[in-house]
């Protein structure tokens, strides 16, 4: 799987592109002209393409629908909010549209749900948690979204008293079982604190979570999402 993302800004496209790599998706950022876009879908090898553009021009709605007959997925940024835009850009082969200003990290998601080739599920609940009001800086992040990933994978798990979970986990930091129970108690605490929890279960949650409460929660949110 391989990306072209047509804008070689460093404030959107340089930046989209790095954290598309550090993700795990092989990205590649061109100038954002016409001529360009088609001579790099041109050479192969892309499976899809980020753009950004204003209005449905001619031009640009026959090179996404070239794009689309090739097997290539489009996103298309769209600066304007008329939805008859959007129905254009859709009908000429879009996968999907968004309305610009759009985080990078919304962008990210975005695409690695939606992209053909389905990317590993540890680094959508990552981002998914990042956008949840989760900080990444602290330790038990990476444990949350790790134990998410078993749980989400195997979810007879959870009811089963976090079996093995709690090890396995431990194992892919190399640290402890206790460790990693202890960290996400204190991530739940922040979350309570912060009001992350509060937003990420629409205020069913405001006190200070159990483990296995904070888990289910972050993994009933995870498909509830619009796009899921």
């Amino acid at each position: 799987m391989k990306l072209l993302i047509c804008d070689d800004t460093a404030a959107l496209g340089r930046l989209l592109a790095h954290r598309l790599i550090n993700m795990g998706i092989p990205s590649e950022c061109c100038r954002g002209s016409l001529s360009v876009m088609a001579e790099k879908l041109g050479s192969g090898g892309y499976n899809g393409i980020i753009l950004f553009a204003y209005r449905p021009d001619e031009k640009l709605l026959g090179f996404i629908g070239s794009a689309h007959s090739k097997g290539v997925s489009v996103f298309a940024g769209l600066y304007t909010s008329p939805a008859s835009v959007r129905r254009s850009f859709l009908s000429a082969g879009a996968l999907y549209c968004f309305r610009m200003p759009f985080s990078v990290s919304s962008l990210c998601r975005t695409v690695m749900l939606r992209i053909d080739a389905p990317p590993e599920l540890l680094p959508q609940i990552e981002v998914f948690l990042e956008e949840a009001g989760f900080p990444r800086q602290l330790g038990g992040f990476c444990c949350l979204a790790k134990v998410c990933e078993l749980c989400i994978n195997a979810p007879e798990r959870i009811w089963g008293g976090m079996s093995g979970i709690y090890e396995e986990t431990a194992e892919a930091f190399h640290t402890t079982a206790a460790a990693v129970e202890r960290s996400l108690r204190s991530l739940g605490a922040n979350a309570a604190v912060s009001g992350a929890l509060s937003r990420l279960t629409d205020r069913r949650f405001t006190q200070k979570p159990t483990n296995t409460e904070l888990i289910c929660a972050v993994c009933d949110a995870f498909f509830r999402q619009p796009d899921k």
